[in-house]
């Protein structure tokens, strides 16, 4: 198959293109970054001319993007949209309702969404991993690895990088329904399930958050202004409040190491030994602590995140929140190890630290898993199969 590949800079991009050569398909990189920010149309012509030069049968993107879809439905073929971030408003466009798009999402909450708006052109796939990150992380580094052995470990952010979408105005404190949004994310903190995050909040409390954010300025075609509330803001904040508590009751339980960031000078218990080259460094983190914490982002309402396959594939133990697509595609306390409270956490931490045989075993038997069913090529095999469009139900 010839494939015109989009790219805009997202770091798994060159494991794809390489995977789909090493597949046999003929690729083209075209470079988004290169198309005229100011001239929609022109780009969308650019995008097609670009694609008919090749004799290109698909497009092919990590993320969605409304003008592919344009350029594709031009130069008469379809785009592979292969989702590995979320929420994206864009996806709730016309463009999407397309039939020439194949859009695969990791998230059977998000794909129950997107079916409900008559985007139906959305199908599951769960996320890859890449088998070799491990491998090429120790390329001149035998001896380095050693030098990020512990206990307990997290990596990644813990303080979001708040956009305009998500930040509460410096006046929103001085409402009187500030402290019942306080109340709220406590009573949302380490409470896990697909129908959690909208539970129990009331209309007035989206009214508030809309009006104390500029979320409502944003053009999110035609997604409701409840769900980008509730995904963009509310999911971000209990995100951020789960992570600091886990990080500092961690902290104060274990030897505990976190490599962010995020500033915790407002915590002294956290040990932060700050930001770790992600291909460089953080698999050997995953690969040489005893036990690594994730804490999922709750826009990801039921989806595997990628870093906890990424901690597998580096034979790295992982002990995260419940999700339930995670509950339904591995075994639990076999394949993977999850929590459903800060309690669970806690005591979960300390028993594998203390049990290292099954800690070993739930490697052993979670590595082979994701090696086997969780690869790029794999995953890929099952996109191109949805070509003809039978998977879609059209």
């Amino acid at each position: 198959m010839r494939i015109l590949f989009c790219e805009w800079g997202f770091s798994n991009e060159e494991v794809i293109v390489n995977t789909l050569r090493d597949m046999g398909h003929f690729v083209r990189v075209f470079q988004l970054k290169e198309l005229p920010g100011d001239n929609v149309d022109e780009g969308v012509n650019l995008m097609a001319r670009s694609a008919g030069e090749y004799h290109a049968e698909i497009l092919f993107s990590v993320d969605y993007f409304a003008e592919i879809t344009m350029a594709a439905k031009k130069a008469g073929i379809l785009y592979y949209s292969w989702l590995f971030h979320i929420p994206q408003w864009n996806l709730y466009s016309y463009q999407a309702q397309l039939p020439i798009n194949r859009i695969f999402v990791f998230d059977r909450m998000l794909l129950k969404d997107l079916r409900q708006h008559n985007i139906n052109t959305a199908q599951y796939l769960s996320l890859p991993a890449d088998k070799q990150i491990l491998e090429n992380a120790l390329r001149g580094a035998a001896t380095k690895r050693y030098k990020f052995q512990g206990d307990v470990s997290y990596v990644g952010a813990v303080f979001s990088h708040q956009n305009g979408a998500a930040r509460i105005s410096a006046s929103a404190k001085e409402d009187p329904r500030f402290p019942q949004l306080v109340e709220l994310i406590k009573e949302k903190r380490f409470s896990y399930g697909s129908e959690n995050l909208y539970r129990g909040v009331s209309q007035e409390m989206i009214d508030f958050l809309a009006q104390e954010t500029e979320s409502e300025k944003q053009n999110f075609f035609f997604a409701k202004k409840e769900d980008i509330i509730m995904q963009s803001v509310l999911a971000r904040k209990i995100t951020v409040e789960e992570r600091k508590m886990a990080c500092r009751m961690l902290a104060r339980k274990f030897d505990f190491k976190l490599y962010s960031e995020s500033n915790m000078e407002r915590y002294p218990e956290v040990k932060n030994y700050g930001p770790i080259d992600p291909f460089k460094e953080a698999p050997l983190v995953f690969n040489q602590s005893k036990v690594n914490v994730y804490v999922t982002p709750r826009c990801i309402r039921s989806g595997i995140p990628g870093r906890v396959l990424e901690i597998i594939a580096c034979q790295g133990f992982v002990i995260t929140n419940y999700q339930e697509d995670l509950a339904a595609e591995f075994e639990e306390d076999k394949e993977i190890v999850m929590y459903r409270s800060l309690e669970e956490l806690l005591e979960k931490t300390e028993y594998y630290l203390q049990h290292e045989s099954e800690r070993t075993e739930i490697i052993r038997a979670g590595y082979e898993k994701v090696i086997r069913e969780y690869n790029y090529a794999t995953k890929l095999r099952k996109m191109l199969d949805a070509k003809s469009g039978s998977n879609f139900g059209f």
